[in-house]
């Protein structure tokens, strides 16, 4: 009985061994694949985080809507992103203006963002406003401006 125990141990090892990289091998394989053909929108896709996650999700194979308020640096991202994009692995990004202070056009952006493929899988936030100054100099209306601008319009464009 002593001798089987120390046969069937370097089996026992190699076998537990085994499925665990296959496990992380099969793991690893479904991350790189996660996003391929989800439909990712970014807010801000001219931001630096908005281009850097643009980037990202355009390699991983999403489908991208890419958000702006400068059609022209929206259409030179489209541009970068596709000089560099293995055709058969991506998707071709879409474009739409996107002011998020203008919290009255939202709900027609938000139906144009539904009508390129009818749902949304990601939504990443990446438009912002700042001012910068002392509070007594700022007026009201810049106040409401970057209110609309960071939160009533990600949350108009979220619901």
């Amino acid at each position: 009985m002593g001798i089987l125990a120390i046969l069937i141990l370097p089996l026992l090892v190699v076998g537990i061994s085994g499925i665990v990289y296959i496990y992380r091998m099969v793991t690893q394989l479904m991350s790189k694949s996660a996003m391929r053909s989800k439909v990712v929108i970014i807010s801000d896709a001219l931001s630096g985080l908005g281009k850097e996650c643009s980037r990202v999700f355009h390699t991983g194979g999403a489908r991208l809507i890419l958000c702006g308020k400068h059609l022209d640096k929206l259409e030179a991202l489209y541009d970068a992103l596709n000089s560099v994009a293995d055709p058969t692995a991506t998707f071709t990004p879409k474009l739409i203006l996107l002011d998020l202070a203008d919290v009255n056009c939202i709900q027609d952006v938000a139906k144009e963002i539904l009508d390129c493929y009818g749902c949304v899988d990601v939504l990443i936030h990446t438009a912002s406003t700042t001012a910068k100054g002392t509070v007594q100099n700022m007026s009201l209306e810049l106040d409401k401006k970057i209110m609309d601008a960071n939160y009533f319009g990600p949350i108009t464009l979220t619901k």
